[in-house]
C-alpha cells in the first residue's frame, strides 16, 4: 500500500512538476505551520514557567487558535510530504519517534490548557505538576523537531 502511494500519479506529478515551486512551497508551509504550532506552544509553556507572570493565563487562550491552525497546516503539508516517500517512511523508526513525540506534545499541551489556561481563577496558574507537564511538552517538541530533521539525513 505504501509503495503504491509513493509510486502514485500524485507523487509523479508533485515531484516531477515543471514548477520550480511545488516542493519548496509545501516544505515552506510545513515550516511555517511548525513555527505557528511550536512557537505558540512555547509561549504558553513559558508562561506556565512564570515568564510574564503578570499576564493572566486566561489571556493565552487565543494562542490555541494559532496552535490548531499550525497543526492543520502541518498535517496537510506533512501528508503530502509523506505520500511522496510513503514506503520509505513507513519503515523508518525515526518517523514513528517524530509522530509519537508530536502527539504526546499535543496531548500535554491540551492538558496544560485545561488545567492552567482555561480560566480557573480559584486555582493557581502554575503548580509543580503543571510545570512538569509543560517541561515534558517542550522536550517532546524538541524531539519531534530533531527527529524530523534527522529523517532528511538518515534516508536509506
Amino acid at each position: 500500500m505504501f509503495r503504491a502511494l509513493q509510486d502514485s500519479a500524485f507523487t509523479d506529478w508533485f515531484l516531477g512538476s515543471d514548477s520550480l515551486w511545488a516542493y519548496p512551497t509545501v516544505l515552506t508551509l510545513h515550516t511555517v505551520g511548525m513555527a505557528m504550532l511550536v512557537g505558540a506552544s512555547i509561549v504558553v509553556h513559558l508562561r506556565v514557567w512564570q515568564v510574564g507572570a503578570g499576564i493572566p493565563m486566561v489571556r493565552f487562550q487565543p494562542l490555541y487558535r494559532i496552535i490548531w491552525l499550525g497543526f492543520a497546516i502541518n498535517l496537510l503539508s506533512g501528508l503530502v510530504l509523506f505520500v511522496t516517500e510513503a514506503a520509505d517512511r513507513a519503515s523508518d523508526p525515526v518517523f514513528y519517534i517524530k509522530l509519537g513525540a508530536i502527539f504526546a506534545a499535543l496531548w500535554l499541551g491540551i492538558t496544560v490548557k485545561r488545567r492552567g489556561v482555561d480560566g480557573q481563577p480559584s486555582r493557581p496558574s502554575s503548580t509543580a505538576s503543571l510545570r512538569s507537564l509543560s517541561a515534558a511538552s517542550l522536550g517532546l517538541w524538541t524531539i519531534a523537531i530533531v527527529a524530523g530533521r534527522l529523517m532528511a539525513y538518515l534516508k536509506k
